[in-house]
């Protein structure tokens, strides 16, 4: 049988090394914090770099809920989680909202959104892996809207992260489908990561893997616009087989 570099899970390329493989999705359901850290450190090359002065320090990690204690630290290993288009913030910021006190964590690049938790905790059993609100124009409108997220802070870290690191990979290949029945072989050798579509009201964005390889699949009852990401451009090549409309391609 001949594999290709996504059916392998001992896969190289000519010049990158092992490629990250996709075992993390199997802890997305039970512990996504586990499946958060195997993605990241898999993903993310680790690099020569001094403690950021800035970064909180382990004492404020220990008050934070565990899942944003968790990203924290492991940015502390892979620097490249602060360098996100749409950042976590570095010092998470108090804020008041309509609907309560909120721990703003992460913001959209142009402050059109962003991501919150209640706080300070409420001493519930939600405390640990709290709910997450989504927050429009907040800077901008006196009565923002809010919406809850359908993901806790634990997988709602892992979409953002998803998010990020297909969308800003070295190496793409983004394509637009319809009928819809024209995606049906990707599902030969794409795994689907179980979560809840990201930001519902706007993409609606699943995200799907393959060794090496992340996809994120925004689709309607006709088409599809597919973006995927990889950091070692010869993954790519064997998307050429399916002769898509490729707006872009790095292979």
């Amino acid at each position: 049988m001949t594999h290709t570099p996504w059916s392998s899970p001992h896969a190289t390329t000519p010049s990158s090394g092992p490629l990250p493989p996709v075992d993390w999705i199997d802890h997305v359901d039970t512990d996504p914090v586990r499946a958060l850290e195997m993605l990241v450190l898999g993903w993310y090359p680790a690099e020569e770099a001094e403690p950021d002065p800035k970064a909180l320090a382990d004492d404020e990690l220990a008050r934070l809920p565990p899942a944003l204690a968790a990203f924290h630290r492991l940015a502390r290993l892979r620097p490249a989680l602060h360098r996100f288009s749409n950042p976590v913030l570095l010092h998470p910021q108090h804020v008041k909202r309509p609907h309560g006190s909120q721990l703003v964590f992460a913001a959209d690049n142009q402050g059109v959104r962003d991501w919150s938790i209640p706080w300070p905790p409420r001493g519930g059993p939600m405390d640990s892996d709290p709910p997450v609100w989504l927050t429009e124009d907040p800077h901008f409108d006196d009565d923002p809207e809010t919406i809850l997220d359908a993901e806790p802070l634990s997988r709602l870290l892992l979409q953002f992260t998803l998010n990020e690191a297909c969308g800003v990979a070295p190496f793409n290949a983004w394509t637009r489908v319809m009928p819809l029945e024209r995606l049906e072989p990707l599902w030969n050798f794409l795994r689907p990561v179980p979560l809840s579509p990201f930001l519902p009201t706007y993409t609606g964005d699943l995200f799907y893997a393959a060794t090496g390889l992340l996809a994120s699949v925004s689709a309607d009852e006709t088409e599809a616009t597919i973006a995927f990401g990889t950091r070692h451009r010869e993954i790519l090549a064997p998307l050429r087989a399916y002769d898509f409309p490729w707006s872009r391609f790095d292979a």
